[in-house]
């Protein structure tokens, strides 16, 4: 079987002396992974087409749907700009994004639109309300959708205002419907619908909510470079908050 096109370069280890092990995100297919022959060598800046968040043209090959196969690949465009340019924010979100789609991503399985949005995350102007987004938008693909909007929430006959998000079904909960329960829910964040609050705790609630249901896909397991991002964006927004 062989299958070719356009792909994102997620991550990269070493296979041996030599090759290396990488996986892709295609276009068409979904989440890939195969062998590259020679992958570690200096010759043919194969070593620098294999960054992560290259956009790569590839051709994958196996004989049966069970193998790994391996995986030829040229460099359509660097993003080096990104994780070594100016922006601080490179050094975590190429990380961040690297581990948060490998994580998951099932394999072969394509999303439409995904491609784009993971390069617009990496290369527009990005700041923490964009991430927040993108973690809504993963989630929704793969099966982990949150249900914020009014009339998804959880009916309550007095209209109270949304106020928390049920940690099992990522439904809004009005706050007179949580009275009593409110220790055993989520905040519902400010920029999500929930009650006002500042900016620095606006982006607290969004980072743990997004974060438990990103947990629970993952059944309990912690991205690290995902906590490194969130530390850097909420050390971002302290001084803001001090200064007011």
């Amino acid at each position: 079987m062989q299958r070719s096109g356009e792909a994102l370069v997620l991550g990269v280890r070493a296979f041996g002396e030599r090759d290396a092990m990488v996986e892709l995100y295609c276009r068409e297919h979904g989440r890939l992974r195969g062998l590259v022959k020679g992958g570690r060598s200096q010759r043919g800046g194969m070593q620098a087409a294999l960054q992560p968040f290259n956009s790569v043209t590839y051709e994958h090959f196996r004989r049966l749907d069970a193998q790994l196969g391996t995986v030829s690949l040229e460099l359509a465009r660097s993003r080096a700009h990104v994780w070594l340019g100016a922006a601080a924010a490179g050094g975590f979100i190429v990380p961040y994004a690297s581990e948060v789609l490998m994580a998951l991503l099932p394999e072969e399985h394509p999303y439409a639109g995904l491609y784009e949005r993971a390069v617009s995350l990496l290369e527009q102007p990005c700041g923490w309300q964009e991430v927040v987004a993108f973690e809504l938008w993963v989630l929704e693909a793969v099966g982990y959708g949150l249900r914020l909007r009014p009339e998804e929430a959880v009916v309550c006959g007095e209209g109270s205002a949304l106020a928390y998000v049920s940690p099992a079904s990522g439904r809004a909960v009005p706050r007179n419907v949580a009275r009593g329960y409110e220790t055993r829910l989520l905040p519902l964040p400010h920029s999500l619908g929930g009650p006002a609050c500042a900016e620095a705790e606006d982006f607290a609630l969004a980072w743990q909510l997004t974060g438990h249901f990103i947990e629970k896909a993952l059944h309990g397991r912690v991205l690290a470079a995902r906590g490194r991002l969130g530390a850097w964006l909420a050390a971002g927004l302290r001084p803001m908050q001090e200064a007011a």
